[in-house]
């Protein structure tokens, strides 16, 4: 049966009927975008769905949140790490092979993210007998340290909760890219609460992302009518989800992933001095460059307004910057603020 035909049907109005799905895919705009197109097209009124899913690395920031200030963009570059942008709120996340991600979908008046935690923690009780709680900002903990993060997404009339499971996340690269190069940014975007995490395989080896995807699938739906018998594996295709394909553009391209950032300004130079410079970002395009004294000369001034103004934040103008010749004749500060420019540059998708 298609999946178009599963989310509008009405089922008896059983609301016990759940649903689990898992992605074949390890994409994160892929995933992401059967998570948007659950949410957008399911019936949920009659019916509740877990969707779980894993990525090959990357790095998901919140819906509201500065890409700049929160990851490495020079390491996640180097690194071939993709940078993705939800639609949910909430912090930064590393994904990997060994994160599982859950995606908790109902009505809006059934939402319960409490209930969603504790079918987790349950569910980890029971099959591997260890003690996790839910702290008071509702993450997961064991023995104190974060094992699951936590976002939402509220609508009229569907809602979804999501969180991950850090089951054996390469710890070492988690925060390589997240360990942030100072640039002088002042923001009001929404800022990432670090917490120590840990990996549940540290404290019980025999656990795995794929026993987790099992178990959970069965005790998800251990209360419903409709008896727990295999997972339902789907694959982000238009066949299956009509529509799909223009979502994940929309979630893989520039504008989304950086152009989204709530407005910032950047300052030169960086430290307790003086600024010099403030570079005002809007929608990740440089709008206005404010000389603040007359360290830079006029004609400096002038040279490297020309060169930045109205330019994205991304691969072009990091081209131009590189084979400019503004920065030669400028003193050994201003080789510093283009060395800053061209790490706020590195904004592959």
């Amino acid at each position: 049966m298609k999946l178009s035909t599963i989310a509008s049907q009405s089922l008896n109005n059983d609301v016990s009927k759940k649903l689990v799905f898992v992605s074949k895919s390890t994409n994160i705009f892929e995933n992401l975008a059967i998570e948007d197109w659950l949410y957008k097209n399911f019936d949920f009124e009659t019916q509740s769905l877990l969707f779980m899913w894993v990525n090959t690395p990357c790095v998901v920031i919140g819906r509201h949140q500065n890409p700049w200030v929160e990851v490495n963009l020079k390491n996640m570059s180097e690194n071939g790490v993709f940078l993705s942008r939800r639609n949910s709120g909430g912090g930064t996340v590393y994904h990997d092979t060994g994160n599982l991600n859950c995606s908790f979908f109902s009505s809006r008046a059934r939402y319960n993210r409490k209930s969603n935690l504790e079918n987790i923690c349950q569910s980890m009780k029971c099959n591997w007998n260890l003690d996790l709680t839910i702290s008071p900002r509702e993450d997961i903990l064991l023995n104190s340290y974060k094992v699951s993060g936590t976002a939402s997404k509220l609508g009229h009339k569907n809602a979804y909760h999501h969180c991950t499971l850090l089951v054996d996340v390469d710890s070492t690269k988690l925060h390589h890219m997240l360990k942030v190069d100072q640039l002088g940014i002042k923001s009001n975007s929404t800022p990432s609460v670090r917490s120590p995490t840990l990996n549940l395989k540290s404290i019980c080896s025999q656990i795995s992302v794929d026993e987790i995807i099992q178990v959970l699938g069965s005790y998800y739906t251990r209360n419903s009518s409709s008896q727990f018998e295999s997972l339902k594996f789907v694959e982000p295709s238009e066949e299956n989800f009509t529509g799909i394909d223009m979502l994940k553009l929309s979630f893989s391209n520039w504008h989304w992933t950086y152009g989204k950032t709530p407005s910032f300004v950047v300052c030169w130079p960086l430290g307790e001095q003086s600024p010099e410079l403030n570079i005002v970002v809007q929608n990740g395009q440089i709008e206005k460059l404010d000389f603040q004294n007359i360290t830079i000369d006029k004609e400096h001034s002038r040279k490297l307004t020309e060169l930045l103004l109205n330019q994205k934040l991304d691969n072009n103008l990091y081209n131009i910057i590189l084979s400019s010749n503004v920065f030669e004749k400028m003193n050994d500060n201003c080789a510093k603020l283009k060395e800053m420019l061209l790490l706020l540059c590195l904004t592959s998708v």
